[in-house]
């Protein structure tokens, strides 16, 4: 379901390669993981949606900025598909605390 969403951000690729304007691989993983992670515990939608918004704005993103990512690769599904395993592998890990006693993966 997940590997649906991430492409169909994906409408289409303007040609240009890594070196382009916008967030890359590790940032929009990192990105995606924390907001995953904050939606598994939020009380319902509305919640998630807020949290994922602070999550944003906290690295300086928009939700255009991941939806650029997903547009550059779109006619790359195989790279999609190790980006999202990527994440799915992040997702698996155990949370450690973090400095301020929260869990981290």
């Amino acid at each position: 379901m997940a590997l649906g969403a991430l492409l169909s951000f994906a409408a289409c690729r303007n040609g240009e390669d890594d070196q382009q304007i916008g967030i890359g691989r590790q940032e929009y993983v990192d990105t995606y993981v924390e907001i995953l992670q904050a939606a598994e515990v939020a009380e319902d939608s509305v919640a998630a949606t807020e949290a994922a918004r602070a999550i944003l704005a906290r690295r300086g993103l928009t939700e255009d900025d991941l939806l650029e990512f997903g547009r550059r690769y779109s006619e790359d599904p195989e790279y999609l598909a190790e980006v999202w395993e990527e994440i799915e592998e992040r997702l698996r890990e155990p949370r450690q605390p973090d400095s301020a006693g929260e869990q981290r993966r």
